[in-house]
């Protein structure tokens, strides 16, 4: 009998987690739904364990914003914006702005060679500190949204890429300010870059 009610107390356990679990991915999805309808956005379920994806256009420029649950790592979420880039990728982390500029957390991508053992590894398509001749236009660049009411780039990563500009935080974006002033930084950035790609 003691043995019944142990099973039954571990089972009742594991289903108030089950269903605290689900009421949170609720109440997420709930708020990712307020956040796309007052952004004018779509909002699109990706089933029970997921908080959706909002998906919407600003200045002709087409956006999403997804977070993904990385178990105990905790939860990314990336905001990405379209746009054309010309130049050298750049890879942004948080640091760079924290003083700005500092040009250990300022990336492009290429390809490294790093010894191991006796042999020499090439590493294609890593992150390599940014060149010399390249800071003077990734200063100017970001310039503007160094300033510190932009202070939440001090914890996410900023990446340029062929076709995007994304930017990934740590944990779930629950507020409208946060995902409008990231829309509002990615859409500088993007227009800037496709005027003056840093080459």
């Amino acid at each position: 009998m003691d043995t019944f009610l142990g099973l039954v107390a571990v089972g009742g356990f594991i289903c108030l987690l089950l269903a605290l679990v689900m009421c949170s991915y609720q109440l997420r999805m709930h708020k990712y739904r307020q956040i796309a309808n007052e952004l004018g956005a779509q909002y699109r379920s990706r089933g029970l364990f997921n908080s959706g994806k909002i998906a919407g256009t600003i200045n002709q420029r087409a956006y999403t914003v997804e977070t993904e649950d990385r178990g105990r790592a905790g939860a990314l979420t990336t905001v990405r914006m379209q746009c054309v880039n010309r130049g050298i990728p750049l890879h942004i982390h948080g640091r760079f702005f924290n003083p700005f500029p500092n040009w250990k957390y300022a990336f492009t991508l290429g390809d490294r060679t790093e010894r191991m053992f006796f042999t020499h590894l090439t590493l294609q398509n890593v992150g390599i500190p940014l060149e010399e001749k390249y800071r003077v236009e990734v200063q100017s660049l970001f310039q503007g949204f160094a300033l510190p009411n932009y202070g939440f780039l001090r914890n996410g990563r900023l990446g340029i890429d062929l076709d995007s500009v994304v930017f990934t935080i740590g944990g779930a974006l629950r507020e409208l300010d946060m995902v409008q002033q990231i829309l509002c930084v990615l859409t500088g950035v993007a227009d800037r870059i496709e005027v003056a790609p840093v080459l």
